[in-house]
């Protein structure tokens, strides 16, 4: 016995629960006298049974990740997790893996042969921009947040939806200035995160990222492993 002389953590309780949890079940195989490679199998088959507890996104881009990760929040409420390529495969058991389609051919090389990933969809023109389409020829509209592949992405998606390259002011929240010039701008696209740090004045449009067939599949994919194993 060990006597401490403040509150263990919430962490440190839960891992003693489990130890706890786990000494029971082999003091009760042992009054059984199952035999301890029965048990170590038996187990393993339990465990391969289990269906996913988390998602977990994969994305290098740490502030991209932030973003998708408060998307994919905001969509179920299955856990989620992140992480960047190069860790995925510490991360991986027990998750269902999710990313962009340009980092799948990466990830494969560090999963197992087989791992089944689901791969998120751009919104190619958010709705949020519904109310500017057609675009105004002489609104000048402000793009802002703190991820390089964000700005890259919703400048090249304004663009192609009909405003003016010239008429897009891009702004990087990482940078200490970043605010200059969004009060003159009839409204600034942002991701969800940025709005919050927008000048007082300036009008948030958010440009949300996953596409809606990305949203529903991960809403169905929440839907199914959430059900209990008997009704499966």
């Amino acid at each position: 016995m060990y006597v401490r002389a403040s509150k263990p953590e919430a962490s440190l309780s839960a891992a003693l629960a489990l130890d706890g949890i786990i000494a029971s079940l082999f003091a009760s195989a042992r009054k059984l006298r199952v035999p301890l490679p029965d048990l170590r199998a038996r187990l393993r088959q339990w465990m391969e049974m289990q269906p996913p507890d988390r998602f977990l996104l994969i994305e290098p881009d740490e502030e991209l990740r932030r973003i998708l990760h408060a998307e994919i929040g905001r969509a179920v409420s299955f856990p989620v997790m992140s992480c960047g390529i190069d860790d995925c495969s510490e991360t991986v058991d027990g998750a269902i893996p999710v990313l962009l389609p340009n980092r799948v051919a990466k990830v494969r090389e560090l999963l197992p042969a087989g791992t089944e990933l689901l791969i998120l969809q751009v919104r190619s023109v958010p709705s949020s921009l519904g109310g500017w389409l057609p675009a105004p020829s002489d609104a000048l509209v402000g793009i802002a947040s703190r991820s390089g592949d964000f700005l890259k992405l919703a400048r090249t998606v304004l663009a192609a939806a009909g405003f003016h390259p010239d008429r897009l002011v891009l702004r990087d929240a990482r940078k200490a200035d970043w605010h200059r010039g969004l009060k003159q701008t009839a409204a600034v696209v942002c991701d969800s995160l940025t709005a919050s740090e927008l000048p007082s004045g300036c009008r948030a449009i958010l440009f949300a990222l996953l596409s809606e067939s990305s949203i529903a599949e991960l809403q169905s994919y929440a839907e199914f492993v959430s059900r209990p194993i008997e009704s499966l």
